[in-house]
C-alpha cells in the first residue's frame, strides 16, 4: 500500500512541476496581445523638409541616396500634406491621429489632453508590449506622464553642435548614434517602435548663420548655382495684400534670402542639412542589416511641414499654400515581396500616420482617430478614398495670419478668419504653383460660396469631435 502512495507520488510530480513552470514563466497579459512577426517600426521625422526636398520626388540637385533607395524599395506618397503647417500643431496631430482644430495643441497653449494622448500610436503600442522609444525634438507638451508613451527617450534640439565628452558632435549625427543604441538595446527584449525625430533640416533661428551642417559636407553643393524660385520676384510680393506682406514669413525672408549671394549660402546650407539626415539614416539601414532585423523593419519618413525658400518672398512656413503644407511621405515595409502601388498620387496626410502605424501591428484604429490608415491605398485596394484635404492654422500670434483652406486636386481655396477681405482661388491643374489668384472672377463666384460652406462644416465637425464631445 505504501509502495503504492509513494509509486502515485512520483507519478504526479512532473505534472506538478510543469504547472508550477508555467505559473512562474506565464506571459505578462499585456505581451500576450503581439505576435512573433509583427513588425519593428521606425518612423523618421523631418523638420521642414518641403516635398520636393528629395532626389527621388524630381529634384536633381538634392543628394539623398538612401531615402531615394527606401522609396524605391517602399510607396512614395506625391501628395501628403500637413493638416497644420508649424512643428508643435503638426507634431500632436501625428501622434493622435487629429486635426488641430481638435486636439487644440499648438506653441501657448495647454499639454495636450490625457484623453487624446491615450489614443496615440506610442501609448498603444507601448500598452500591447511593444518597446517605444523617442529620439531628438519632440515639440509637444502632453497632460500625460510622457513615460506613459515611451519606455526609453532622448529629447534633444537646438543648438546643432554638442558637446559630448570633451568631442564637438553634429546634432544630426548624435540623433543617430541615439536611435542606433536604442535599436540595439531593443533586439532581443520585443518588438519596437522607434520615433527619430531630426532636428534638421530647420534653422537655428537664433544664429546669423541660420543652416548648420557637419564639415564633411563642407564641398557638396559648392560649384552648384541654386535656382531662384519664380514667385522670389519682388513684383509678387509687392502684389499681396498689406496683412500678407508684414508676416514672419517675410522677416524671416531677411534674415536668409534678401540678397543673392545670401540666398545661395542658405539654400546650400539647407540642402547639405538634408544629405546628413540621408547619411544618418543609412548608419541605422546598415545597423538594422548587421542586427539581422532588417527584414522585419518597417520605415515611415516624413516631414513636418512645408518651407518656403524665398518662394512668394518668404521663408519658413505657416500659411496655406502646398509650398508650406506638402510634405515628402515614403513607407516601406520590407515584408511586401511586391508592393502593388510605388507611387501614390492620392492626397494623404499627416493625421493618417498614426492609423497607418496601429493598422501596420495589428492593432486596432479607435474610432476618435481622424485620419484613416493608408494600408488600403498601398495595396490597391482602397474604396472611395477622399482627395479633399482641409488644412488650418490657429496660433494666436500677430505676425502669422489664422488661415484655413480647402485643396482638391483640381482646386485650392485659402481663406483669413481675420481678413474676410480676401481669400484666394487657384486652379491647381493649370497653376500648380499657385501663382493667379481667380478669386475675384465673377465665373468663381458659385464655387467660392460652396469651398467657404465646407470649411464651415468641417470646422463644426472638429469642434464636435472634441473633449468631453467625443466618447473617448
Amino acid at each position: 500500500m505504501t509502495d503504492q502512495k509513494n509509486s502515485s507520488k512520483l507519478f504526479f510530480l512532473p505534472a506538478i512541476l510543469l504547472v508550477l513552470l508555467f505559473c512562474q514563466f506565464k506571459p505578462d497579459p499585456i505581451r500576450k496581445k503581439h505576435t512573433a512577426n509583427q513588425p519593428n517600426i521606425i518612423f523618421i521625422l523631418t523638420d521642414d523638409q518641403r516635398f520636393d526636398m528629395l532626389g527621388c520626388a524630381g529634384n536633381k540637385i538634392i543628394v539623398t541616396p538612401t531615402i531615394d533607395k527606401l522609396a524605391a524599395k517602399g510607396v512614395r506618397f506625391t501628395h501628403a500634406f500637413v493638416t497644420t503647417p508649424i512643428c508643435a500643431a503638426s507634431r500632436a496631430s501625428l501622434f493622435t491621429g487629429l486635426y488641430e482644430r481638435t486636439h487644440d495643441y499648438t506653441f501657448n497653449k495647454p499639454p495636450v489632453k490625457k484623453e487624446y494622448s491615450n489614443n496615440s500610436y506610442p501609448y498603444l503600442l507601448k500598452q500591447a508590449g511593444y518597446r517605444t522609444g523617442f529620439v531628438g525634438k519632440l515639440g509637444v507638451n502632453f497632460e500625460a506622464n510622457i513615460d506613459s508613451l515611451f519606455t526609453s527617450k532622448k529629447i534633444n534640439g537646438f543648438p546643432y553642435w554638442k558637446n559630448i565628452n570633451g568631442t564637438k558632435t553634429y546634432l544630426t549625427d548624435l540623433q543617430g548614434q541615439q536611435a542606433i543604441s536604442f535599436i540595439k538595446e531593443s533586439v532581443d527584449k520585443s518588438p519596437f517602435c522607434l520615433s527619430l525625430s531630426f532636428s534638421a533640416p530647420h534653422a537655428d533661428d537664433d544664429s546669423k548663420e541660420q543652416y548648420f551642417w557637419p564639415a564633411y559636407l563642407d564641398s557638396l553643393y559648392a560649384g552648384v548655382t541654386m535656382p531662384i524660385p519664380s514667385t522670389a520676384d519682388p513684383a509678387f510680393y509687392e502684389s499681396q495684400p498689406d496683412f500678407l506682406k508684414g508676416t514672419m514669413s517675410r522677416e524671416r525672408w531677411h534674415w536668409r534670402f534678401d540678397t543673392p549671394e545670401k540666398f545661395q549660402q542658405m539654400v546650400k546650407g539647407y540642402y547639405r542639412m538634408i544629405t546628413a539626415i540621408d547619411q544618418t539614416i543609412a548608419s541605422i539601414t546598415k545597423e538594422l542589416t548587421q542586427l539581422g532585423i532588417a527584414d522585419n523593419t518597417v520605415i515611415v519618413f516624413m516631414g513636418d511641414n512645408g518651407y518656403y525658400l524665398g518662394d512668394r518672398g518668404y521663408a519658413d512656413k505657416w500659411l496655406m499654400h502646398d509650398l508650406s503644407i506638402r510634405v515628402p511621405l515614403i513607407i516601406y515595409d520590407p515584408r511586401k515581396k511586391t508592393n502593388p502601388r510605388k507611387v501614390i498620387d492620392d492626397a494623404v496626410l499627416n493625421i493618417d500616420i498614426a492609423p497607418t502605424i496601429l493598422d501596420l501591428v495589428g492593432l486596432p484604429i479607435p474610432k476618435t482617430i481622424q485620419g484613416k490608415s493608408l494600408l488600403p491605398l498601398m495595396q490597391a485596394n482602397k474604396k472611395n478614398w477622399n482627395d479633399t484635404v482641409f488644412c488650418e492654422h490657429l496660433m494666436n500670434e500677430p505676425q502669422i495670419p489664422n488661415s484655413e483652406c480647402i485643396r482638391t486636386k483640381e482646386w485650392k481655396y485659402i481663406r483669413y478668419p481675420k481678413h474676410p477681405e480676401f481669400i484666394e482661388l487657384y486652379h491647381l491643374l493649370s497653376d500648380p504653383f499657385e501663382e493667379h489668384n481667380l478669386a475675384t472672377n465673377p465665373a468663381n463666384k458659385k464655387r467660392i460660396a460652396q469651398f467657404n460652406e465646407a470649411c464651415n462644416k468641417k470646422i463644426q465637425k472638429l469642434l464636435a469631435d472634441r473633449v468631453p464631445a467625443a466618447k473617448l
